[in-house]
Formats: structure tokens, sequence, C-alpha cells
């Protein structure tokens, strides 16, 4: 080493070696060199040391701006080392500690630590250290800040899931605070335990306080294996409601309940950015405080779904700036080994320039799905050491507040629509100042995130709203167990207004049952425990369930005359459901009305997904070949009505992905009306011939009344996929 790299100081010690300050005389310049196994070591554990060694190799092919890069890997006679960029600026920790970061840092923050993570997971690394200390943070002579990951010293690098490292005392190795509950218990971990890292990084730099801590190390361990964790919005009034949804689902206790990888979380803070009815980030000096006038907030429920804000009106309005994430989820990386980097500290980070005061925009919010004001709440932690009357100050305030909301929806709105003070009405649609919607039922918790779009006019999901021949004890149809006949699924979409899909001629023996979706084996698994209705064939009689007259709920359906502000007429559908291999071809659903337009969605022999569309001027017949429909799987078809153009995509449990040849058909000239899943009698009253039924698994069912735009489209495909299907492990990486 000494030939061609002096040593002139020590800087600190990583995760596994010490690293110090030294010039490159060959190419003339400062660089940071880490000590990563003495020869003393290496000779008494020759396969560690091999190991390492490709590791470290591993790591010096990252190339990503937010990874500090690895120039070398040599061996000198003192042992094994890695050289690489010496980094200006300071550690995220000692800047948080001055204060949480304003909203423009925090996104550089959030987008480029999560894409050098997605980086590190693409090769197979896993950090498991991630916490405020390794992440490397300065500003660019523009204004703007860059991060950068670095210390990969408890890095895995591996295709098959390990258990959490430990040292020869048997500890967990790892910073506590920000530990995923399975490093924790000692459980196998994988990126999604990154994620969750980043998660209670990213909670500490919007709050400037750690998302759990405690007096000991044995109260921090509790509080993430019980995940009991104060919600950001209420230590950080300034944070908006959809950010702290989305660094909660980053911290879940679960990992499945978190984003699969980064690149899905990294698309659901865009498309969660860019919603139109986003409320700003407030400035964290001057946060809005409970009970200010027109700030008033409740704590988030269910799986931290956004709530409304009073008005100084009274009128409950949503955060603003609220969209559907876009998602694209790729496969878990499973978990990765010992490795290294840090690098120096030498400059402080200067503040971010100010944003001229005044160019904040307010828009009006549109009015909260009842579906979601209906979830029960978490059990939230308190406030760090609240004052006794400020923390009954914030209770009666919430409790106000509720009781406001609660007032507000049993009544109907007759307060005149408006957002906040002083901002102005954005266009309504058609149709949507009626009073608050019929919604009877609500999501899972476990799929409440995304929320409902407002855009849904029929969304079934079959754990959600469906109900059995039996009563309850209120006297009404009681919801269906497993194995329950399903006599009654009920529509969760604000825009529907609680459309109810019946079992064919009120006959329980064509009821599809509530069942637990079969896992499978091999590729194209299902994961446990999701909820479906099998809709095969019982005793010889078909199953089938048809749309309930909506009424005057008509025109919110496809096609319909109650179009929605800004978007494009026509519908999208999209359906996850399984096809029972030993009854092709089977219908799944139809959805037609009486003058002549229809769509249908089959799986044909060859177990291709096939829809049909039809209307006055013409039809088409659209296939996505590769695609196998006995295999879980996610039909989405787009048909727009000003331009006739007709989209089909699909995609199986094993990962393979189609798309149909597009075509151009008329849309239909009044809304489709009659949906039917599965089919006992055809429009004449005779038997269904067999290939018309549906015989298999049905998990859900969406019909939107608009084309909705790509982005949309993306995320509808991944949030189903994320939830209905198991990750499939990433491939080895082929020698090059």
């Amino acid at each position: 080493m000494a030939e061609r790299y002096k040593i002139y100081e020590k800087l600190g010690a990583g995760g596994v070696g010490a690293v110090f300050r030294a010039y490159d005389s060959q190419l003339k310049r400062w660089v940071a060199v880490k000590r990563i196994m003495t020869a003393k070591e290496a000779a008494k554990d020759e396969d560690t040391a091999s190991e390492l060694r490709r590791e470290a190799d591993a790591l010096a092919s990252l190339r990503n701006p937010n990874i500090v890069t690895i120039f070398d890997v040599a061996s000198d006679d003192e042992g094994l080392f890695m050289v690489m960029e010496l980094l200006q600026g300071e550690d995220l920790a000692d800047v948080v500690e001055r204060g949480p970061l304003p909203y423009d840092d925090f996104k550089e923050l959030a987008s480029q630590s999560l894409e050098g993570m997605l980086a590190a997971h693409q090769h197979h690394i896993l950090h498991r250290d991630i916490k405020p200390e390794n992440i490397k943070v300065e500003r660019l002579p523009g204004g703007r800040m860059q991060a950068k990951i670095i210390d990969f010293g408890l890095a895995r690098a591996g295709l098959l899931a390990r258990k959490q490292t430990e040292d020869q005392d048997g500890t967990v190795m790892g910073s506590i605070y920000y530990m995923a509950p399975e490093q924790l218990t000692r459980e196998p971990v994988d990126e999604r335990t990154d994620l969750y890292s980043l998660g209670c990084v990213f909670y500490e730099a919007l709050s400037g306080k750690k998302a759990f801590d405690g007096e000991s190390i044995t109260d921090v361990i509790e509080k993430h294996i019980n995940h009991d964790v104060t919600p950001l919005h209420v230590i950080a009034p300034h944070v908006p409601q959809w950010l702290d949804a989305w660094c909660a689902r980053l911290m879940a206790q679960k990992p499945d309940d978190r984003p699969a990888n980064a690149q899905l979380a990294i698309e659901e803070f865009r498309a969660w950015e860019k919603m139109p009815t986003m409320v700003p980030y407030g400035m964290y000096g001057v946060p809005p405080m409970y009970g200010a006038p027109g700030m008033a907030t409740a704590p988030l429920s269910g799986h931290y779904s956004p709530q409304p804000h009073l008005t100084t009106s009274g009128v409950p309005t949503m955060p603003q700036d609220n969209a559907l994430p876009v998602a694209v989820a790729v496969q878990v990386i499973p978990e990765v080994s010992p490795m290294i980097e840090t690098a120096a500290i030498t400059t402080a980070l200067a503040p971010a320039p100010r944003r001229p005061a005044g160019t904040g925009r307010t828009t009006s919010q549109p009015r909260q799905p009842s579906s979601v004001l209906k979830q029960p709440a978490h059990r939230p932690a308190s406030p760090p050491s609240p004052g006794f009357p400020v923390k009954w100050a914030i209770i009666g305030g919430a409790v106000v507040l509720v009781v406001a909301v609660g007032w507000f929806f049993m009544k109907g709105s007759d307060s005149p629509k408006g957002g906040v003070a002083g901002g102005s009405s954005a266009p309504a649609s058609v149709g949507s100042s009626s009073g608050p919607p019929k919604v009877s039922m609500q999501l899972p918790m476990d799929r409440a995130f995304p929320p409902v779009d407002r855009g849904v006019s029929l969304f079934h999901v079959a754990d959600a709203g469906s109900l059995t021949n039996r009563k309850g004890s209120n006297g009404k149809p009681a919801p269906a167990n497993t194995n329950d006949v399903v006599m009654e699924w009920h529509d969760i979409a604000e825009r529907g207004g609680d459309n109810i899909l019946r079992v064919f001629d009120g006959k329980p023996e064509h009821a599809p049952k509530r069942a637990v979706w079969p896992v499978g084996s091999g590729e194209g698994k299902v994961k446990a425990n999701r909820v479906a209705l099998d809709f095969r064939p019982k005793a010889g009689k078909p199953s089938a369930l048809v749309l309930d007259n909506p009424g005057k709920e008509h025109q919110n359906l496809p096609f319909g005359s109650a179009t929605m502000a800004g978007s494009d007429k026509g519908m999208t559908m999209i359906v996850t459901f399984q096809a029972d291999a030993a009854s092709l071809p089977t219908s799944v659903l139809t959805f037609d009305n009486d003058s002549g337009g229809s769509i249908s969605l089959v799986v044909d022999e060859k177990k291709n997904l096939t829809t049909t569309v039809r209307s006055q001027g013409g039809n088409a017949k659209l296939i996505t070949s590769g695609v196998n429909g006995t295999l879980p799987c996610i039909a989405m078809l787009r048909w727009n009505a000003g331009t006739g153009a007709v989209e089909l995509r699909a995609r199986d449990a094993s990962g393979k992905a189609a798309t149909a040849k597009p075509a151009k058909v008329t849309a239909p000239t009044s809304p489709l009306t009659r949906l039917q899943i599965g089919r006992v009698k055809d429009d004449q009253g005779v038997a269904a011939q067999r290939k018309d039924q549906f015989a298999g698994y049905l998990g859900e069912v969406i019909f939107y009344s608009i084309c909705v735009k790509p982005d949309q489209f993306q995320l509808n495909d991944s949030r189903a996929r994320g939830y209905y299907f198991e990750s499939l492990p990433v491939p080895p990486a082929q020698p090059k």
C-alpha cells in the first residue's frame, strides 16, 4: 500500500475496519482507505478472507452517484483493504441534529438514497446498517443537496436469504434505532429490511426525532417488535399526511406490508407528490398547531390513510396532492454478507437557499371517501413527553374533529363546496354534488393502501363486503366466513354508490364461496392467506353474480355521462383472478347494456386471456398470448371513448406479461349497466354452455368510469400484483 497510497490520518471506524485518509500518488488525488481484514486474520480463516474479497469486488462493481465509489480492492503485507472516494460534506445525523429537513432537501434525500439502495439490491447486495451516520450529504454549487450511502460494513452479498449477522458473542450487529423487527428476532432479511431502516431515517429527517426511542436498548427493541410508534404527523404537524403514510408504509411491522422493493417505494412517492390535491409541506419552523383556525387535524387511521382537515367554514376537506402512487414491483432480492466502506467529513452542509415567499399554491380539496373514514384507527403511541395540558388539548381537538366530521357525513353537505380559505374551487365532477356516497363497506386493512380512487365506479374485493345467507345479531345478512356461500358482494367505490353483485336468481346453489386462495407451487404463487371467491361449479351447478340494478347510478358507470373533470371519458377494467385449468375455455365476466355495448373476459383453450369489445360501431378481439390464465393473473383493459382506442394488458404470477395488439372501436353511447361474473343462463333463459360459465378464483374487480392515464394503469397493476402475488427470487447473475 505504501508504494501508491500514503496514509495521513485515521478518519474513524466503520462496520468492519478502520478508515484512513490517504493520497493516491499515481492518480494524484485524495482517497479514503479502509482496512477490511488483517493478514493475521486472513491466515486463520481463509474461507472468510476469500468471501470478503469476493464481496469487496462485488461492491467495487457498483457505479451509482448515490453510493460511495470504490476505486480499488487490493492486499498487502498487512492484509486486505479497499480504496474509495473521499467524500466532502457531513453525516445526515449532524444535519438533522440542527433541525428537520426542508421539503426540497428531504425529497432529494429520499429519492437519492432509494436510488442508491435500488442499485445495490440489483447487484444482490443488502446494506443492513442504514442509519443517518451512514448517509453523507453535501450542498452542491447550485444549491441542491446530494446524498450518498456509505459503509456497507454489515452487508451480505448472495442469492439466498440468510439469518441476521451476529458477532462472536451472539449479539445482533447493527444500529438498534433503525433495525427492522426481523433483524432483532434473527429472522431472514431481504431488501425490505433496508427499506424499513430507510423509513426510520426518513421519519427522523422529517421530525428531528427517532421513530423508535426509549430509555434503554430493551425499550427500543420492544418498540420495534411491537411497532409502538407515534404517527409522524402527531410530532411533526408540518408534514402532509400523504408523506406520513408513505414513511409509515416503509416502516410497516411486517415485511409484506412494506413496498416490495426500492423501485416501488420511489414510484409511490412520485405518484403521491404529483397528485393534484396535495397539501403543501409546511415550514417546519412554524408548524400548524392543533386547534389553529382552519388547520385542525385528526390522527391517521388504518394504514395511515389521509384524513380530512376542517376548513374555517366547517367543511371537511382532503389534504392536497393525494394521488395514487405508481409502482413497479420487482423481485425480492434475498439477503446479502460482511462488507465495507465509509468516507471523510470535512465541511458542514450549507443551508438550503430560501424559496421566495408567496409562491405556494392553494387548491380546493375533494371529499374524502367514507370507506377510508370508517377504518379503525391504530393505537397511536403518545408523543414524546407531552405536558398534561398539551396532551389533553390534542385529544380534545381530535375528538371535536371526529364528531364534526361524523356529523357532516351523517347530515350531508349543506355547506358550500370549497377548499381552504382563499383557495379557488376546482371543477367538480358531474354527479358529485348529491351528498355523501352510500358506501357501507371498506377495504381490508392490509389492502387499504393506496386509498380508493374517486374515478372508480365499481370496486369489489373478495375480502370486503361479501355477505352470506346467515343472519347476524342485527338481523341482517352476516359477513361470509371461509367456505360460506356469498349471496351479496358489496361495492366499496365511492362513485358507484354501494352497488351490489347478487347471486343469480338468489339461489345459494349458484353462489360462489368465500375461500382462501390456494398458494400453489413453483412459479406463480399467491401470497399466503389471500381471500378469493371460488366460482368453480358445485355439484354441477355453475356460480354467477349479477350486478343489481344500479338505478340512478347509471351515469356514474363506464361510458356514463357523469364524467370527471380533467379525465378522459371511457372505461378501465382491472380483474385479478385464476381460471381452473380443467375447465377451459372459461368466461370470467361480461359487462354490457341494452344498446349493444359490451366487453367480455375469457381464458381460451390455450390459456390466453381474451377480451372482446363491442358497440354499435363495430367490435374487436384482443388476445394476450404468453400469459397463463390458469395461474393467478391480472387483466387490465382501457377503452377511450374519445379516440376509440382499446388496450389490453395482462400478467401472471410467474412474472410473464403481455400486451395485446391495440384496436380501435367506437365507444358505446350509453353506460354499461349489466355486469355478470360467471353465467348460469344465457340471454334467452337457456342454460349456459360450459364455455360461458366461469370456473376459478376471483380476487377483485375494478371498473373505472374513465380511461385512466398510463401511469395510473401501471399503478393498478403494481398494487394488485404486490398484494396478491408472491415475489419471485432474483435469478443468479450470469458470469461475464
